[in-house]
C-alpha cells in the first residue's frame, strides 16, 4: 500500500488493521521518527511487557543477518503484542528487509514491523516492495512547507496554553527550531518558565531562554552569510553536525525573505533602523542594529538574486540521494558572496 503525503496524518490517527509492516523514509527525519514512534504506539496497545519492543539498529542487523527475522517470529512472554523497530539509512540491506516483508505476507510473522528509513529512492526496490505489499504500507516524509511548519506551530503553542503576549507568540513561531521533537522541548521550557510567573511571557523571556533558533549556531550561520563574512558562514555550518542541508537552506531563505521585506520599506521611505520594527515578527531587539546593517547591504535586486540562488539549491538538495550539506554549503557561500559585492 502506497501512502500519499496528504494520507499519512489519517493513517497515522487510525492505522489500517490489515497493514503489519509500514515502511516510513524521507528527507524530514523529525517527521519520520515522529510517524515511527506513533506507529509503535499504536501497535503496542498500551502493553506492560517491558520486552514488548524490539529495537534493531542498521549495524546490528549488518553483523547478525536472521536478527530481523528472528525478532519477528519471536512470541511474546505474556501473550500480548510485539513490535519490531529496525532504524535505516542506507539501502544495502534491502534483499533482508524484502524477506521480513516476505515472512509477514505469509502470515509467519507474529511481530508488527516499523521500519524508519533515511531518504530512500521513492522508485527503489525496497519502497516499491512494501507498496505492492497486501500486508504492509510505505510513506514518505518530505520538507514541510512554510505553511504546514506554521500550522504545526500554532497548534503547539494553542495547546500548551501559556500566558505569551502576542509578540511572543509571533517570534517563536517564526523562529523555533524546525526539528518538531526539539521545538516541543523548547516549548516545555517555556511552559516550566511560565509556571506561577503572573504575566504572559515575552520575546525578552525568549531570548533569554534561548528558546528560538535565532539565539542559536543556525542564526550565527545565516547572519555570516546575510553579513557577506563567507569564512564565517562556513565555519559555523561545520559546526552544525545534526541539521540537514535543506533545514539550513530553507533557514536562510527565511533570513532573506525579511531582509527583501525591509529593504522594501526602506526603499519606500522607512529608517533602516526602523524596519526591523515594522515586520512581524519583529527583530529581537538584541540584533536590531545588526539586522539594520544588512538592510543597508542588500538592495532588492540583489536580495532576489539571493532568493533564487536559494530555492534553486532547495531543489537540487530535495532530489534523492543529493549531497544536501555540500549543496547548502555552496548556497550560503554564493549568498554570502553576493552579499559581500554591498559592502
Amino acid at each position: 500500500m502506497k501512502i500519499a503525503p496528504a494520507g499519512a496524518r489519517r493513517f497515522l490517527a487510525a492505522p489500517d488493521a490489515s497493514v503489519r509492516a509500514v515502511l516510513v523514509y524521507g528527507p524530514n527525519r523529525a517527521l519520520v521518527g515522529e510517524a515511527a514512534q506513533t506507529l509503535i504506539k499504536h501497535a503496542l496497545g498500551g502493553t506492560d511487557d517491558p520486552f514488548a519492543l524490539t529495537r534493531i539498529a542498521e549495524d546490528e542487523l549488518r553483523k547478525d543477518k536472521p536478527k530481523l527475522s528472528d525478532a519477528l517470529s519471536a512470541q511474546s512472554l505474556l501473550g500480548g503484542p510485539r513490535v519490531v523497530w529496525l532504524r535505516v539509512d542506507g539501502e544495502t540491506l534491502n534483499d533482508l528487509m524484502l524477506e521480513a516483508l516476505g515472512v509477514i505476507e505469509a502470515g509467519d510473522g507474529a511481530a508488527y514491523l516499523v521500519i524508519e528509513g533515511g531518504d530512500l529512492a521513492g522508485k527503489g526496490k525496497l519502497v516499491g516492495g512494501f507498496e505492492a505489499a497486501k500486508s504492509a504500507a510505505a510513506m514518505a516524509f518530505y520538507e514541510e512547507t512554510e505553511a504546514e511548519r506554521t500550522a504545526f506551530l500554532k497548534a503547539l503553542v494553542d495547546g500548551a496554553r501559556i500566558p505569551m503576549s502576542p509578540d511572543a507568540r509571533e517570534i517563536f513561531i517564526a523562529h523555533a527550531p524546525s526539528d518538531r521533537a526539539l521545538a516541543r522541548g523548547e516549548l516545555e521550557k517555556i511552559t516550566l518558565f511560565a509556571h506561577e510567573l503572573g504575566r504572559n511571557v515575552e520575546p525578552e523571556d525568549l531570548a533569554a531562554l534561548a528558546a528560538v533558533e535565532a539565539e542559536g549556531e543556525m542564526d550565527d550561520a545565516t547572519n555570516a552569510a546575510a553579513s557577506g563574512r563567507v569564512a564565517v558562514a562556513l565555519d559555523m555550518l561545520d559546526r552544525l553536525e545534526t541539521t540537514n542541508g535543506v533545514s539550513l537552506i530553507k533557514a536562510l531563505e527565511r533570513k532573506m525573505l525579511r531582509l527583501l521585506e525591509a529593504r522594501t520599506l526602506v526603499d519606500g521611505g522607512v529608517a533602516p533602523n526602523d524596519a526591523g520594527d515594522r515586520l512581524k515578527p519583529k527583530v529581537f531587539w538584541k540584533e536590531r542594529d545588526l539586522f539594520a546593517s544588512q538592510v543597508r547591504m542588500w538592495t532588492t535586486a540583489r536580495a532576489i538574486d539571493a532568493l533564487n540562488v536559494l530555492w534553486a539549491a532547495e531543489l537540487r538538495a530535495k532530489t534523492a540521494g543529493a549531497p544536501q550539506d555540500v549543496i547548502a554549503a555552496g548556497a550560503y557561500k554564493r549568498v554570502a558572496e553576493i552579499a559581500a559585492a554591498g559592502r
